[in-house]
C-alpha cells in the first residue's frame, strides 16, 4: 500500500507514456472471482479502473481479498493503484449482498423524504464498500423518474419530483463522500423520462432546454454544488442539444452542457461502452475513441476483455493520428489521477468495518420507514400465535415467512401455483408483486387470487406503478423491493406492529 500510495503522489501527467495514459482512461470488468481474469488489462493495458459485478463478489472479506490482490498485481508491474468501482446503489441494485446489513434503494429513501437519513445510508453504503476494498461507488441515482413506463430506473430512483431527487441526491453524495468513497452521479443528463432501455437501444428523447432545467438538470446541479467528484453519461440522444450523437459521445452534451454550463470540473465517466446503444453503431472500440474525443475522461468496457484491447489499441492509434488531440487525453488523464490523489488509493478499511450493529439497525430503520401503504381496508392482520397466513410471490419469499412464523403465525408459501390453495378462506393472503404492470401473465395470476379473495393484501416490491394494475385491491402496500430487509420490515406493518409511515414518490397517473 505504501509504495502504491507513494508512486501516486509522485506521478504526473507527463511522467506517463502514451500507452500508460491511455491505460489510465479505462475502466473494465473481468469474469469470475479469480483475479487472473484481470491479469491482461492491469498488466498489459495498465487500465486505470476496475469495475465489480456479482459475478465477482462474495462475501465482504472475500472480495477484500480480491481487491488486495489487484491492486498487488497493479504494483508489481509497476502501474498505478487502481480505482475500483461498484453498483451499490441500495435496494435491488446491489452486488454485495452476502453476510451484511444491507441499506434500502432510492426510491425506499425517497418514500421516508429524510435527506438526513440518504445521507446516514449512503454514509454506511461507502463504509461497506471500502471494506471490501472498493473506493467508487456508481450512485447515486440522479434520474427523476416521471415516466412510468421507464423499463431501466424505476426504483432506482429517488421518485419523481426533481426537487426530491436533487435533495436527496446531493445528502447522498456528501454522504458517501465521508465514508471516503467517490460518489458517482448518473446517467447524465437524465434517463428517468425513457420508455426505452439503453442497454437493448438507443433512447431518444424530444425534450425542450426549459424541460431539461426544469427536471432532468436540476439533480445533477445539485450534485454538482455538493461537490460530487465523477458524473456518469447516459447512452440517449437528446436532440434539442445535439441532433446527431447520443450524449456519451456529443460535445455539446459533455463540454458545452455538463462543462460550460453547468461548471463540473470532475471525471466524466461513461456507462458501459458494450450497451446495445453505442455497440449497434459505432461499436464498443469506435465508441470509445469518440467518447474521449467529445470530453470524457474514463471509458467504461465491463465484460469483454476483447472489446477492451481493441479500444485501448484504436484510442492510442487516434491520438497518435490527431483524432484525439494530445492535449484531450492528456486532460482526462490528468482529472484521473487528481481523483486517485484525492482518495488516496487504495484506501481500503478492515472487512469488519461493514458489519456494524449500527448498520443493521440502520438499516432496519431505513426499511422500516420507507413501507408505503396505499389502501389499508382490511390492515392490519393478526400476527400472533393462532393466526394463518398463505404468502404466494414470483420469488422465495423466505424472509416474510420468517418473520411472520417468528410472530407464532401459521405460514404456508406458495411460488404462484394455480390458485390460492385449500384452507385459504381463513387466512391472510399476502400477493406480493413484481413489476406486474409490465408482465400480462404475472397480472392475471394476481388478479385471480383477488376474485377468490377479494381481501388480499397486494404488495409491490418492485415499482410501485403495479398498484395502476388492481384497482380491485382492498389492501395495497409498497416496499420497493423484496430484499430480505425490506420483507422484514413488511412483516411489521402487514400485522400492525408498526405503522407504514412511507409516502409515495411518484406519480402514478
Amino acid at each position: 500500500m505504501t509504495t502504491l500510495n507513494a508512486r501516486l503522489r509522485e506521478v504526473e501527467v507527463n511522467d506517463l507514456s502514451l500507452p500508460e495514459k491511455v491505460g489510465q482512461v479505462l475502466m473494465v470488468g473481468f469474469a469470475g472471482k479469480d483475479a487472473e481474469g484481470a491479469r491482461d488489462a492491469i498488466v498489459n493495458l495498465k487500465v486505470g479502473g476496475i469495475i465489480y459485478f456479482a459475478r465477482n463478489t462474495g462475501s465482504i472479506p472475500e472480495t477484500a481479498t480480491l481487491s488486495q490482490t489487484l491492486q498487488d498485481m497493479a504494483a508489481a508491474c509497476g502501474s498505478l493503484p487502481l480505482l475500483i468501482s461498484i453498483d451499490q446503489e441500495g435496494g435491488p441494485v446491489v452486488r454485495l449482498d452476502r453476510g451484511l446489513p444491507l441499506m434500502p434503494g432510492p426510491m425506499s429513501l425517497g418514500a421516508t423524504g429524510d435527506p438526513d437519513l440518504a445521507f446516514k445510508v449512503a454514509r454506511a453504503t461507502g463504509t461497506q464498500v471500502r471494506a471490501a476494498g472498493i473506493n467508487i461507488n456508481l450512485a447515486p441515482v440522479l434520474d427523476a423518474n416521471d415516466n412510468p413506463a421507464n423499463p431501466v430506473i424505476g426504483v432506482r430512483s429517488f421518485g419523481s419530483d426533481p426537487s426530491l431527487v436533487e435533495t436527496l441526491g446531493a445528502a447522498a453524495v456528501k454522504g458517501f463522500m465521508s465514508a471516503g468513497v467517490a460518489p458517482v452521479g448518473k446517467h447524465f443528463p437524465g434517463h428517468g423520462n425513457t420508455s426505452v432501455d439503453s442497454h437493448f437501444d438507443l433512447p431518444v428523447l424530444p425534450h425542450t432546454m426549459e424541460r431539461l432545467e426544469e427536471v432532468e438538470l436540476r439533480p445533477f446541479r445539485a450534485a454538482i454544488r455538493a461537490g460530487v467528484p465523477a458524473i456518469m453519461t447516459a447512452h440517449i440522444l437528446f436532440s434539442v442539444i445535439d441532433p446527431e450523437r447520443p450524449a456519451t459521445l456529443s460535445e455539446p452534451v459533455l463540454q458545452g452542457l455538463l462543462r460550460r454550463a453547468l461548471g463540473f470540473q470532475g471525471v466524466i465517466m461513461t456507462d458501459c461502452m458494450e450497451m446495445d446503444a453505442i455497440s449497434k453503431n459505432p461499436g464498443t472500440a469506435r465508441g470509445a475513441v469518440l467518447a474521449l474525443k467529445a470530453g470524457a475522461d474514463m471509458v467504461l468496457i465491463s465484460h469483454t476483455s476483447r472489446y477492451q484491447r481493441e479500444a485501448y489499441e484504436m484510442i492510442v492509434e487516434a491520438v497518435r493520428t490527431g483524432e484525439i488531440p494530445l492535449s484531450r487525453l492528456d486532460d482526462a488523464v490528468r482529472r484521473v489521477l487528481s481523483m486517485k490523489k484525492a482518495l488516496k488509493v487504495p484506501n481500503p478499511l478492515p472487512p469488519d468495518a461493514a458489519l456494524t450493529e449500527e448498520f443493521r439497525r440502520l438499516s432496519a430503520e431505513a426499511h422500516l420507514r420507507s413501507i408505503t401503504v396505499l389502501k389499508d381496508d382490511t390492515l392490519p392482520r393478526p400476527g400472533g400465535p393462532g393466526s394463518r397466513f398463505v404468502i404466494h410471490s414470483p420469488y422465495p419469499a423466505t424472509a416474510l415467512v420468517e418473520a411472520l412464523t417468528r410472530r407464532g403465525a401459521q405460514v404456508v408459501h406458495r411460488i404462484y401455483e394455480g390458485d390460492t390453495g385449500s384452507g385459504s378462506h381463513d387466512a391472510t393472503v399476502v400477493v406480493l408483486t413484481q413489476n406486474a404492470w409490465k408482465d400480462a401473465e404475472h397480472a392475471a395470476h394476481v388478479k385471480s387470487i383477488l376474485q377468490e379473495k377479494p381481501d388480499a393484501i397486494v404488495v409491490a416490491t418492485r415499482d410501485p406503478y403495479d398498484f395502476r394494475v388492481f384497482p380491485e385491491a382492498r389492501s395495497f402496500i409498497c416496499s420497493y423491493s423484496h430484499r430480505p430487509e425490506a420483507l422484514q420490515a413488511l412483516a411489521e406493518v402487514i400485522t400492525g406492529a408498526a405503522p407504514g409511515k412511507g409516502k409515495l414518490p411518484v406519480m402514478l397517473q
